[in-house]
């Protein structure tokens, strides 16, 4: 049974509305009363209610104040304010405070029911909403972590998320260690665990110090690891001695309680939660390093040689299919200043290697040639260019380059050649197309309706592209060049044959002979009648 409490300052508005309504009747098990706005407050905090049904003009504390202070501290409840001021500052103040409905004195009692059952039927719906919404949070939380670690969300994003999910992430400094099992089928637990459980039991070994002895979320992640995210407001040094420390006491739970052996890779310390996806490289890349310095133990990305991740990670964030796509579509100069602003980034990172450099040359290049050949073959403009498309002679170039400039130079020579290629076939293409669409109206001009859908269907293009093309190729849109093809056959059939008007609108498309006679008069300056007796 759902609680309901009136607020009223006049007695008898408000037992009016408390005694003579049959409440229960309606499901509401619990109704009573207060004078004002504060003696309502205290029953609020007292009771705390499903419905409130308050007037808006009251001493001490009006209406618009108590549904402020309610709805500040128990958001959930449903508000009905009642006033005899048909005011529209009111109705505004009560839709900024989110109150459920705004009623105008006297109130009908069946109005009044009626308007209560629809906030207990909100008040229900958002219940069952947020229990979805709570029962859907692990998997939700899941997917931000693992959105998180993989870089794909903004700052904002980052904030927004926690908030939503109830995670905590001060604006503190961050460092993420990675947990991998060193053997899933360890002997003991082959048949006990199995791959998926064993993670799971590192994981709650992990979530249990963590939670007792330091700050931090620990998490799932998509592969063979169980990734902890621990942050603090100590300096540097310290976070990374904390760290050690968490990692290695979780290290040793493990073997003693798990008997079986992790091995822990820590990644530099970042000044904001942002940066969490670097620290997950930096530790990822530390874990790699157990082929060589052993497994079983805790390995510092520090301590590998290896610099930090946001120093040598070349992150192009779609800056290549860009390119590619304006290639594509012929614009030299587009894709020119695209290539400068990946040399300008790379030129801006540290410690990035020449190696890296020339493999990022040849991931450009080899997806250039990739997308334009795949475009090429379907419009089967290759076999007609005879066009030789060769990535491994740029290849063995790029390897033998040693700066950046030079590599990048290399590569707008290939952009500008397949511009110039992509320009060609397009070309082609576009020529092709027109021809197909001309000869195909030529054959169909007498089929009343002919529409541009028609003719483009025929051919397989849009519509849309085919009236550019009339416009680029022809110069004359694609209506115009109908009537002129169909008023070129009527002229022909005026002078060389004996057929009624109407007869010839029929043969050259117009089942209106009227309509014909306007087009044909507007296209020569004569009516049909008046050429046939011109020309013969």
């Amino acid at each position: 049974m759902y609680k309901v409490i009136i607020i009223d300052d006049d007695s008898i508005i408000r037992k009016g509305l408390t005694l003579s309504i049959p409440w229960e009747q309606h499901g509401f098990g619990f109704v009573t009363s207060a004078r004002d706005g504060e003696e309502g407050l205290k029953l609020v905090e007292e009771l705390q209610p499903h419905l409130i049904i308050t007037d808006i003009r009251m001493p001490f504390m009006d209406g618009f104040e108590l549904a402020n202070a309610v709805k500040a501290r128990f958001p959930e409840i449903k508000i009905i304010m009642l006033t005899s001021y048909d005011e529209f500052e009111f109705a505004k103040r009560a839709l900024q405070l989110k109150v459920f409905d705004y009623l105008m004195k006297p109130v009908d009692n069946q109005v009044l029911v009626d308007t209560a059952k629809r906030a207990i039927a909100e008040l229900e719906y958002e219940k069952e909403i947020e229990q979805k919404v709570i029962e859907g949070l692990p998997l939700l939380r899941q997917r931000f972590f693992e959105q998180w670690i993989k870089g794909k969300l903004s700052d904002q994003e980052i904030y927004a998320a926690s908030e939503l999910l109830k995670l905590h992430l001060p604006d503190s400094r961050y460092v993420t260690i990675v947990l991998r099992a060193d053997d899933y089928c360890y002997s003991e637990y082959e048949n006990r665990f199995g791959q998926e459980m064993l993670k799971y039991c590192i994981l709650n070994a992990a979530e249990e110090i963590i939670r007792t002895e330091y700050r931090g979320l620990v998490f799932d992640s998509q592969d063979d690891e169980v990734v902890i995210v621990y942050y603090d407001d100590a300096d540097k040094s310290e976070i990374e001695h904390k760290a050690f420390e968490a990692a290695e006491n979780i290290r040793t739970n493990i073997e003693k309680y798990l008997k079986t052996t992790v091995t822990a890779g820590i990644g530099f310390v970042y000044d904001n939660r942002h940066d969490v996806c670097l620290s997950y490289r930096d530790a990822k890349s530390a874990v790699e390093f157990r082929h060589m310095l052993g497994t079983n133990r805790v390995l510092m990305i520090g301590d590998t040689g290896l610099p930090p991740a946001d120093s040598t990670q070349i992150e192009l964030s779609g800056m290549e299919k860009e390119l590619v796509l304006k290639v594509r579509l012929g614009l030299e100069k587009e894709a020119i200043t695209i290539l400068g602003n990946i040399e300008a980034m790379i030129m801006n990172i540290r410690f990035v290697s020449l190696s890296q450099v020339r493999l990022l040359g040849v991931e450009i290049t080899l997806l250039l040639f990739k997308e334009l050949e795949e475009w090429a073959v379907r419009h089967g403009a290759l076999r007609e260019s005879g066009e030789a498309i060769d990535f491994y002679t740029y290849y063995s170039k790029l390897q033998r380059l040693q700066t950046v400039q030079e590599i990048f130079q290399k590569i707008r020579e290939l952009t500008v050649h397949l511009v110039e290629v992509s320009s060609s076939y397009r070309e082609h293409q576009m020529k092709s197309k027109i021809h197909q669409a001309i000869a195909f109206m030529e054959t169909n001009y007498a089929k009343e309706g002919l529409s541009l859908q028609d003719v483009a269907g025929s051919i397989y293009i849009s519509p849309t592209y085919l009236s550019i093309l009339f416009k680029k190729e022809k110069n004359i849109s694609f209506g115009d060049y109908l009537l002129k093809l169909r008023m070129k056959a009527a002229v022909e059939l005026l002078r060389m044959s004996d057929l009624k008007t109407y007869e010839i609108a029929e043969k050259v498309g117009y089942s209106n002979p009227q309509y014909f006679s306007s087009c044909f008069k507007k296209f020569t300056g004569y009516s049909p009648t008046e050429y046939k007796h011109y020309a013969n």
